[in-house]
């Protein structure tokens, strides 16, 4: 089973639109995936999919559920042809409050648990997790990285994502000897227009980062007009150039 975390420096880069829809693809295509809301500050993907939980994954690193209670399969309510496990963190208020008074001792004893929770999932027949993290450094996407077998970091061109994801790298990545490959997200289209300007704009962010650059996406508006929707883009609107560059960050994924 391969593990990929997907981190950003900070929110809004679009790391959970892509986390969704990278395991999307994978399911869509008769795979069994799981995705794991460990953005415990800021979660979204119980709201996505309208999910009201009885145990939620707060709940499993604080030892008070199994696996089994934690991960809701929802393959059939996407209708694709794999398994679609989803792992939901607790969008309540005094859970996200709770998590951030969390110290040391126990986010220690918490990554046990995520390596535990990782094992289980590999028991359960999952191919792929992928864990969709806290923008920044906080202690729930450090064990979600240490847990994985590759990190991708979202940027946008601004320069204070640039700076951000070099910091990262710097602060955290190297620090674990972790593989880590870019993708930047929400770039200006006309840059894309011809070959000097994508060459161009390739070179601006080789400038940035030593590590690979995996894909650019454009941005799109029809995508930011669509809004949430408990339904992956890619399952709807599978021809659209999001989503034939989302299928090609996860069959090259496949491949690292």
């Amino acid at each position: 089973m391969k593990a990929i975390s997907i981190h950003s420096s900070r929110g809004g880069t679009g790391k959970t639109l892509l986390s969704l829809n990278i395991a999307a693809v994978y399911a869509s295509e008769g795979r069994s995936v799981g995705l794991l809301d460990f953005d415990f500050r800021a979660p979204s993907l119980s709201t996505l999919f309208r999910f009201e939980a009885e145990k939620w994954l707060n709940d499993y690193l604080d030892g008070e559920a199994e696996a089994e209670e934690v991960v809701v399969d929802v393959s059939n309510m996407l209708g694709v042809k794999g398994r679609f496990l989803v792992g939901f963190a607790n969008p309540e208020m005094e859970a996200m409050r709770e998590i951030a008074r969390k110290d040391r001792r126990w986010q220690t004893r918490a990554l046990r648990r995520i390596m535990r929770l990782r094992e289980r999932l590999r028991e359960m027949g999952v191919e792929t997790v992928i864990f969709d993290t806290s923008p920044g450094i906080h202690y729930s996407s450090v064990n979600a990285i240490v847990s994985s077998d590759i990190s991708l970091l979202i940027s946008t061109m601004d320069i204070v994502d640039l700076e951000g994801v070099q910091r990262l790298i710097r602060d955290l990545y190297e620090a674990f000897e972790k593989r880590v490959y870019i993708i930047v997200n929400k770039a200006i289209p006309y840059e894309l227009v011809s070959r000097e300007r994508r060459e161009a704009l390739v070179a601006r962010i080789k400038g940035y980062f030593r590590q690979p650059l995996l894909a650019i996406i454009p941005c799109y508006c029809d995508l930011l007009l669509r809004g949430s929707r408990r339904r992956p883009f890619v399952l709807d609107r599978g021809e659209h150039p999001f989503s034939r560059v989302v299928r090609e960050i996860a069959h090259r994924l496949d491949q690292l």
